[in-house]
């Protein structure tokens, strides 16, 4: 298929109203590009102490259509913590990916627990 200006123009509307005042943010078919987390640190220092003082490495996140990610679930050692807030943990290595908006959230997820998981409040 050869790609025409006016297709291509066409393409780049659609790509600006999908984005609506989130240029960081691409749907492809129904995934959502975004950028997250693959390593993360607690913020504060008692959630160091409770939980220890080390780099995670996220297993999986929420995902919105609008790109929010509000939830993260972190391996830290051998403990996995499921649905941790984001805004409790500091990034630590960023990247992008995409796929598709999950908008898993709390409870949700509870179905995949491990012996050694826990889950943060």
């Amino acid at each position: 298929m050869k790609l025409t200006r006016e297709t291509l123009k066409d393409i780049v509307r659609e790509v600006i109203a999908e984005a609506d005042g989130h240029p960081q943010i691409l749907k492809k078919n129904k995934e959502v590009a975004h950028n997250w987390a693959t390593h993360m640190e607690w913020k504060s220092s008692t959630d160091k102490e409770k939980y220890g003082d080390m780099i995670g490495e996220v297993i999986h996140h929420t995902l919105f259509e609008d790109g929010t990610i509000t939830k993260y679930d972190v391996k830290f050692g051998e403990k996995t913590i499921k649905n941790i807030p984001s805004e409790m943990l500091e990034v630590v290595k960023m990247q992008e990916h995409s796929h598709e908006a999950t908008e898993e959230d709390d409870d949700e997820i509870e179905d995949k627990k491990d012996k050694d998981e826990s889950h943060c409040s």
